[in-house]
Protein backbone atom coordinates (compact mmCIF):
# COMPACT_ATOMS: atom_id res chain seq x y z
CA UNK A 1 0.00 0.00 0.00
CA UNK A 2 1.87 3.56 -0.76
CA UNK A 3 1.49 6.39 1.58
CA UNK A 4 -0.73 7.92 -0.37
CA UNK A 5 -3.35 4.77 -0.15
CA UNK A 6 -2.21 5.04 3.66
CA UNK A 7 -3.77 8.85 4.12
CA UNK A 8 -6.79 8.23 2.45
CA UNK A 9 -7.84 5.31 4.35
CA UNK A 10 -6.73 6.61 7.47
CA UNK A 11 -9.26 10.18 6.31
CA UNK A 12 -11.85 7.82 5.27
CA UNK A 13 -12.09 6.08 8.43
CA UNK A 14 -11.54 9.28 10.71
CA UNK A 15 -14.88 10.44 8.85
CA UNK A 16 -16.56 6.99 8.94
CA UNK A 17 -16.21 7.52 12.66
CA UNK A 18 -17.22 11.19 12.82
CA UNK A 19 -20.40 9.80 10.86
CA UNK A 20 -20.75 6.99 13.29
CA UNK A 21 -20.34 8.97 16.47
CA UNK A 22 -22.87 11.74 14.90
CA UNK A 23 -25.83 9.58 14.45
CA UNK A 24 -25.29 7.25 17.49
CA UNK A 25 -24.77 10.81 19.55
CA UNK A 26 -28.36 10.94 20.43
CA UNK A 27 -30.72 11.19 22.70
CA UNK A 28 -29.99 14.51 23.79
CA UNK A 29 -30.96 17.45 21.43
CA UNK A 30 -29.12 18.96 20.29
CA UNK A 31 -25.80 17.60 21.52
CA UNK A 32 -22.83 18.34 19.63
CA UNK A 33 -19.19 16.93 20.47
CA UNK A 34 -17.61 20.26 21.91
CA UNK A 35 -20.82 19.79 24.33
CA UNK A 36 -19.58 16.24 25.35
CA UNK A 37 -16.21 17.53 26.16
CA UNK A 38 -17.16 20.15 28.36
CA UNK A 39 -19.42 18.18 29.97
CA UNK A 40 -16.88 15.67 30.53
CA UNK A 41 -14.67 17.80 32.27
CA UNK A 42 -16.77 19.50 34.25
CA UNK A 43 -17.49 16.26 35.56
CA UNK A 44 -14.29 14.49 36.28
CA UNK A 45 -12.03 17.51 36.71
CA UNK A 46 -12.04 16.56 40.24
CA UNK A 47 -13.61 14.41 43.01
CA UNK A 48 -16.13 16.46 43.80
CA UNK A 49 -17.64 16.71 40.26
CA UNK A 50 -17.51 20.54 39.78
CA UNK A 51 -16.28 23.61 38.56
CA UNK A 52 -16.17 27.26 39.16
CA UNK A 53 -16.96 29.17 36.05
CA UNK A 54 -13.03 30.50 35.88
CA UNK A 55 -11.78 27.34 35.71
CA UNK A 56 -14.55 26.50 32.88
CA UNK A 57 -13.24 29.49 30.99
CA UNK A 58 -9.89 28.65 31.70
CA UNK A 59 -10.55 24.85 30.78
CA UNK A 60 -11.96 26.68 26.81
CA UNK A 61 -9.80 29.36 26.87
CA UNK A 62 -12.75 31.79 26.45
CA UNK A 63 -13.89 34.60 28.63
CA UNK A 64 -15.94 33.90 31.83
CA UNK A 65 -18.86 35.72 29.92
CA UNK A 66 -18.29 33.60 27.49
CA UNK A 67 -18.32 30.55 29.61
CA UNK A 68 -21.48 32.03 31.05
CA UNK A 69 -23.30 32.07 28.22
CA UNK A 70 -22.77 28.18 27.24
CA UNK A 71 -23.24 27.00 31.21
CA UNK A 72 -26.37 29.19 30.68
CA UNK A 73 -27.48 27.15 27.58
CA UNK A 74 -26.94 24.12 28.94
CA UNK A 75 -29.32 25.24 31.82
CA UNK A 76 -32.17 25.48 29.37
CA UNK A 77 -31.64 22.27 27.74
CA UNK A 78 -31.47 20.92 31.66
CA UNK A 79 -27.45 19.01 31.02
CA UNK A 80 -26.08 21.35 34.35
CA UNK A 81 -27.27 23.23 37.35
CA UNK A 82 -25.01 25.67 39.23
CA UNK A 83 -24.51 25.06 43.00
CA UNK A 84 -23.72 27.48 45.83
CA UNK A 85 -20.55 26.51 47.84
CA UNK A 86 -21.01 25.83 51.54
CA UNK A 87 -18.29 27.63 52.82
CA UNK A 88 -18.31 30.81 50.69
CA UNK A 89 -21.73 31.32 49.61
CA UNK A 90 -19.91 33.83 46.76
CA UNK A 91 -18.66 30.81 44.70
CA UNK A 92 -20.76 28.99 42.61
CA UNK A 93 -20.32 25.57 40.99
CA UNK A 94 -21.11 24.33 37.47
CA UNK A 95 -22.53 20.57 38.55
CA UNK A 96 -23.91 18.05 35.40
CA UNK A 97 -27.56 16.90 36.13
CA UNK A 98 -28.26 13.48 37.24
CA UNK A 99 -30.01 12.95 34.12
CA UNK A 100 -27.46 13.61 32.10
CA UNK A 101 -24.95 11.61 34.20
CA UNK A 102 -27.36 8.75 33.38
CA UNK A 103 -27.18 9.60 29.86
CA UNK A 104 -23.43 10.15 29.57
CA UNK A 105 -22.86 6.86 32.05
CA UNK A 106 -25.38 4.98 29.27
CA UNK A 107 -23.32 6.43 25.80
CA UNK A 108 -20.09 5.33 27.55
CA UNK A 109 -21.46 1.60 28.16
CA UNK A 110 -23.00 1.57 24.73
CA UNK A 111 -19.84 2.86 23.31
CA UNK A 112 -17.38 0.36 25.40
CA UNK A 113 -19.06 -2.66 24.35
CA UNK A 114 -18.65 -1.48 20.58
CA UNK A 115 -15.10 -1.37 21.17
CA UNK A 116 -15.18 -4.83 22.95
CA UNK A 117 -17.42 -6.07 19.61
CA UNK A 118 -14.52 -4.49 17.80
CA UNK A 119 -11.32 -5.31 19.21
CA UNK A 120 -12.89 -8.92 19.52
CA UNK A 121 -12.75 -8.67 16.16
CA UNK A 122 -9.50 -7.86 15.39
CA UNK A 123 -8.65 -10.68 17.48
CA UNK A 124 -5.04 -10.65 20.19
CA UNK A 125 -2.40 -10.22 17.67
CA UNK A 126 -4.08 -7.53 15.37
CA UNK A 127 -5.19 -5.86 18.67
CA UNK A 128 -1.58 -5.42 19.95
CA UNK A 129 -0.80 -4.03 17.02
CA UNK A 130 -3.59 -1.73 17.27
CA UNK A 131 -2.02 -0.87 20.47
CA UNK A 132 1.30 -0.68 19.78
CA UNK A 133 0.47 1.86 16.21
CA UNK A 134 -1.95 3.91 18.53
CA UNK A 135 0.90 4.64 21.38
CA UNK A 136 2.94 5.93 18.34
CA UNK A 137 0.01 8.03 17.38
CA UNK A 138 -0.09 9.82 21.09
CA UNK A 139 3.29 10.35 20.79
CA UNK A 140 3.53 11.99 17.47
CA UNK A 141 0.33 13.70 18.05
CA UNK A 142 1.75 15.14 22.07
CA UNK A 143 5.22 16.29 20.35
CA UNK A 144 3.51 18.24 17.65
CA UNK A 145 1.66 19.92 20.47
CA UNK A 146 4.44 20.39 22.37
CA UNK A 147 6.26 22.17 19.34
CA UNK A 148 2.68 24.29 19.05
CA UNK A 149 2.98 25.88 22.18
CA UNK A 150 6.11 27.34 21.28
CA UNK A 151 5.25 28.46 18.23
CA UNK A 152 3.05 30.80 19.34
Amino acid sequence: MSKQETIDLINSSMLSLMEFTRKSRGPIKGFRARDLSILIYIHTDNEHHQVTMSQLAQNLKVTPAAASQIITGYEKNGWVKRVRSTVDRRTVYIQITDEIKEKMLEKWNCHQARLNEFLDMLGPEDCENFHRILEKMIDFVQEKMQEDLYVM
